[in-house]
């Protein structure tokens, strides 16, 4: 057998963004993380204890990659990933070489054509499927040759250079065949052209070993496109128990024996599956399918199982807030924001009500699954189920700390009432119901857009005062029901000591009131304005407003939306809005309405 190249990665990234399915580029070359099927047997595993999101995902178990302090040993547990495009071509003489994994040889590929020693590359374009989500490498040999005269097929003979005629773009790049002398360019490796000549999908992943019978349409993709993985992940933060009415109902309900086979059932059976449980447990049919995350239609619904995981967090954190007794991974103390610091201080202290400071925190990560070409694909689940065996997925844990702020519940509903405040919200609303992207992010609102865009620019504030870099803090949301309004936000790693306490420091009285007062005047003061507060609605589907990269956005792993939902006009005020936070702008401007 061949021996097996060794690169490190860190565990965390294990869910994302190299979760199964995704590219993983490493010193120039190209794999892609295989599912869960692949992985070391369970005893090379760690084990990830949270009861609480396993039930909500529907599995038994989640299991940690292994980890080892020495990857370069022989003996070290580790992911086999599959080298992904298969299809190199030489950085000298251009050749182009089909490599499998007979070749590997523990270095990097170099081309063994005579007299050349030249590094292979992986070739920039694969195969996706349009509906499947499944993926492949162009079939090179048959695509040049498709419309060839004579009978060549040849493999070994083709070659990718660059026109030296006046073609531009991808027309001036070629794929020829020494052989018979055949040409095309990447300008007809495009979705028409496949289907026009009948390549279409053969329903596999890189490793896969077999051709499945999918046949749906292909469409050329760049190795390197965001849409080649769209990865389903979601997260919780491991809370101590929270003896509400909505936790106990919940809680009863995924105890039920034939809760697991409610969410792994065909969808003719679930109605009387869920009645079955409602009777049992003394509670509406509409309950035990919110709690199962599935909607109207009988299909897990993404909205529903983060809703219901955020709604018990921000339970939590009232709960601490009354003085319940934290957990061991959950140690809260909470922060009286003191008054009498100033016209825009009080302001703040009057937009928020309370704030929780928690010094240690564990945060758990787990990976779904993942689509490929548009987000409403066929979901490719981290772990195929298989019959007679205990499902799993893919986890990470990680430990740290954060910063919970709740809103004033009245203050928030009466500025949403507003009907200015209603307009503005409602044209992110249209276009998310309009977008397909749209359906896997919370529903957009007012009291939501207010939090969403509070939390990066405060987030970007504190990436100068807390020690962290901005990638490391994350944000959740809580805006689950009428009148339960906060934000969390926090930064982990995956060593179980946690952090440093930069953050939680940040978070004490008057230190977070200037953050907060900084973070508002910043985001008042884009450097892109006027054009970026009066623009048209803007970013993927025009699910942004007033946002960009140089006010609002955040770093990719911060976000929970996809950097969409946002709007400075509903923070700060603008474009003929009133924002929420305007007294307090007005207050540091010494402005008077």
């Amino acid at each position: 057998m061949a021996e097996q190249i060794s690169k490190s990665i860190r565990a965390s990234e294990t869910v994302s963004p190299y979760g199964p399915g995704a590219i993983v580029d490493i010193l120039g070359q190209s794999f892609m993380a295989p599912t869960g099927d692949k992985w070391p047997p369970a005893r090379l595993r760690q084990p990830v204890q949270h009861d609480r999101l396993a039930a909500r995902l529907n599995v038994q178990e989640l299991w940690a990659a292994p980890t080892t302090p020495d990857p370069e040993s022989s003996q070290a547990p580790g992911l086999e990933f599959e080298r992904f495009p298969g299809w190199l071509f030489c950085q000298v003489c251009r050749r182009m070489v089909k490599w499998s994994r007979s070749k590997e040889t523990g270095k990097a590929p170099i081309c063994d054509a005579a007299a050349c020693d030249g590094r292979l590359v992986p070739m920039r374009f694969v195969a996706v499927c349009t509906e499947k989500s499944h993926v492949e490498d162009v079939p090179w040999a048959f695509w040049v040759h498709r419309n060839a005269d004579g009978d060549c097929k040849a493999e070994d003979k083709l070659y990718f250079r660059t026109s030296q005629g006046r073609a531009e773009g991808l027309s001036s790049l070629i794929v020829s065949c020494e052989r018979c002398g055949h040409r095309r360019s990447l300008g007809d490796l495009r979705r028409d052209v496949f289907a026009n000549e009948g390549i279409t999908c053969h329903g596999m992943q890189p490793w896969e070993s077999s051709w499945g019978h999918c046949g749906k349409a292909l469409d050329p993709q760049q190795r390197g496109a965001t849409s080649l993985h769209f990865g389903e992940t979601f997260s919780a933060i491991d809370i101590p128990p929270v003896e509400s009415r909505a936790v106990i109902e919940a809680d009863r309900i995924m105890a039920h024996v034939f809760f697991a086979a409610l969410q792994g059932s065909p969808e003719h059976l679930r109605e009387g599956l869920a009645t079955q449980i409602a009777e049992d447990i003394g509670v509406d049919v509409a309950v035990v399918f919110e709690v199962a995350g599935i909607d109207e239609e009988g299909h897990i619904d993404r909205r529903e199982v983060n809703g219901s995981l955020l709604a018990e967090e921000f339970e939590a954190f009232l709960a601490a807030i009354d003085g319940t007794a934290p957990s061991v991974d959950f140690k809260t103390r909470v922060e009286r924001l003191p008054r009498g610091l100033g016209e825009a201080a009080d302001a703040v202290v009057t937009a928020i009500s309370d704030v929780v400071l928690v010094d240690r925190l564990r945060d758990v990560r787990v990976s779904k699954g993942f689509r490929r070409y548009r987000p409403d694909a066929a979901l490719i689940e981290s772990v195929p189920p298989v019959a007679y065996e205990k499902r799993w997925l893919p986890a990470v844990e990680g430990y740290g700390e954060g910063v919970f702020m709740r809103f004033r519940a009245g203050a928030v509903i009466g500025w949403a009432q507003r009907p200015d405040v209603r307009a503005r919200a409602e044209v992110l609303a249209d276009n998310q119901a309009g977008s397909v992207l749209g359906a896997r992010l919370h529903l957009a609102s007012a009291e939501y857009v207010l939090l969403h865009t509070f939390a990066h620019v405060l987030m970007r504030r504190l990436a100068f005062t807390s020690g962290y870099p901005a990638a490391s803090l994350r944000e959740r949301i809580y805006c689950e029901a009428e009148g339960d309004y906060g934000v969390f936000i926090y930064a982990t790693t995956s060593d179980v000591e946690g952090t440093l306490g930069g953050l939680v420091r940040q978070g004490e009285g008057d230190l977070l009131i200037a953050d907060v007062l900084s973070a508002l005047q910043e985001a008042a003061f884009c450097p892109n304005d006027p054009v970026c507060m009066e623009s048209e609605p803007q970013n993927i589907d025009g699910m942004n407003q007033a946002a960009c990269h140089a006010c609002a956005l955040a770093s990719e792993t911060s976000c929970e939306s996809h950097n969409l939902l946002l709007d400075r006009a509903l923070l700060i005020g603008g474009a003929g809005v009133p924002g929420f936070f305007e007294p307090v702008i007005d207050a540091v401007f010494g402005r008077r309405s």
